[in-house]
């Protein structure tokens, strides 16, 4: 009789409890604080800035800014800056991250192969082989110097706030691939071609590097694709727009592309 007595027992307990069960409260999720570093691309330079960032030219139109306001985290703040190296966002920036912070958003790099100075190569040189030259050594750049900045932020991050989640939003290609384009100013064919790669070697390097230290890769360019300089619907702004805005996101390339982008991985396991 025992035998039969305690397997039925333990049924009509869990009967009565399962109601209470599955009316219990789920626990509260913990508050969200973020932090965003890195260069114009963090910053939101392409977007109308905010006169009081100075120089850095941060928007609230950048993708850091527009996933704060949609999700209204416990608290946040940017420090990105148009214009930071890797090496100047670990001396300047990193320090904001404290031991609660739970998200941090990096993107950094271009800076670091001298994306500046290979785009106005490329948009002056009289031949291509200027171009081609300071391609490749932003190339260089890309595999053996903008890895290592990226890994001492992130290690400084996580010295910081060791559980927090770390984000390494990448950068897109600036041009639609084909070899029309009817938009002034812009490279010829053949430096379109090698500056989108340049993007694509970056981009590799930055996910190789992230995902070596417990930091997560964020690729952009899918989101991008369709949206180029020479595109019909270009989410990045083309000459002759004035520096530093050209051949940074448009507003919609922020919000159309970084952000979902962010979201996306934000719900990733």
């Amino acid at each position: 009789m025992r035998r039969f007595l305690v397997p039925l027992l333990t049924c009509a307990l869990l009967v009565a409890l399962a109601p209470a069960a599955l009316a219990a409260p789920a626990p509260a999720a913990a508050p969200v604080r973020y932090v965003a570093l890195g260069d114009s691309y963090a910053a939101g330079v392409g977007a109308r800035p905010d006169p009081a960032t100075g120089d850095c030219r941060r928007s609230d139109a950048s993708y850091p800014a527009l996933w704060a306001a949609r999700h209204a985290p416990a608290s946040f703040v940017s420090v990105a800056c148009s214009g930071a190296t890797s090496g100047e966002v670990i001396a300047r920036q990193v320090r904001t991250v404290s031991a609660d912070t739970t998200l941090v958003t990096i993107t950094v790099g271009g800076n670091d192969t001298g994306f500046g100075p290979v785009l106005a190569a490329c948009s002056v040189a009289r031949d291509d082989e200027t171009c081609l030259r300071a391609v490749r050594g932003g190339e260089r750049a890309a595999r053996w110097v903008a890895p290592g900045g990226l890994i001492s932020t992130i290690v400084g991050v996580r010295l910081q706030a060791p559980d927090a989640t770390i984000l390494v939003l990448g950068y897109p290609r600036l041009f639609e691939p084909g070899a029309d384009c009817d938009v002034p100013g812009v490279p010829n064919a053949v430096r379109r071609e090698a500056l989108n790669r340049a993007a694509d070697t970056l981009d590799a390097a930055l996910a190789d590097a992230a995902g070596r230290f417990r930091g997560r890769f964020v690729d952009v360019r899918g989101a991008f694709a369709g949206h180029g300089i020479c595109s019909a619907d270009p989410w990045i702004t083309p000459p002759p727009a004035a520096a530093p805005a050209v051949y940074h996101p448009t507003g919609q390339g922020y919000r159309d592309g970084y952000l979902p982008a962010f979201e996306a991985a934000l719900h990733r396991p």
